[in-house]
């Protein structure tokens, strides 16, 4: 009887999943230039803050204020362990956009990433086969499509960021592969 119960339960939570993992058969024509990625729900929440620095960003905090006007004071460098969050891209522009990743508590800085730079990147770098991208969690998620007999398949690959700069973009996968980006 246990068998068919979790049988019956795993049948279920299949049933019950959402769709992301179809197959696309939009044609390309009819998708829109976005580079944004749709990430399908999961267990896990987003816990990435977009917002910009404030002019009170230094050496060891940053100021940032939300998308939502709140303005908070993160360390760069834990006051527990002495480890440094991680920055990926350029501080030059207060104006420029950003996603943070935080820990302990909210008071130090996991992963702080220019998304407006990987924006100003992306567009310029020939990609393929990566066609998008999203942030989540401090992570990359790289959307590519190839196109099949049966349609196009859609594959999501969620990566590291190591490297960010005006030039460039290095990935590394969850077999320690990287892949770099350069701008065109």
């Amino acid at each position: 009887m246990k068998h068919y119960t979790l049988l019956l339960l795993g049948a279920l939570a299949l049933t019950s999943c959402k769709d992301w993992w179809k197959h696309d058969t939009t044609s390309q024509e009819e998708k829109s230039d976005s580079t944004e990625v749709a990430v399908p729900e999961t267990l896990i929440p987003d816990s990435t803050i977009w917002g910009h620095l404030g002019e009170d960003t230094g050496m060891s905090a940053l100021q940032f204020i939300t998308d939502k006007g709140d303005t908070m004071e993160v360390y760069r460098t834990s006051q527990y362990t002495g480890e440094d969050g991680k920055l990926l891209g350029d501080i030059r522009e207060l104006t420029d956009h950003f996603a943070l990743t935080l820990r302990e508590g909210n008071e130090t800085l996991g992963t702080a990433v220019n998304a407006s730079q990987l924006e100003r990147l992306w567009k310029q770098a020939d990609t393929a086969p990566y066609d998008g991208w999203k942030l989540w969690n401090g992570h990359i998620v790289l959307s590519s499509q190839q196109k099949k007999e049966i349609g196009i398949i859609s594959q999501l690959d969620t990566m590291d960021i190591e490297w960010l700069d005006d030039d460039s973009l290095v990935v590394t996968n969850q077999l320690n592969q990287r892949i770099t980006f350069v701008k065109n």
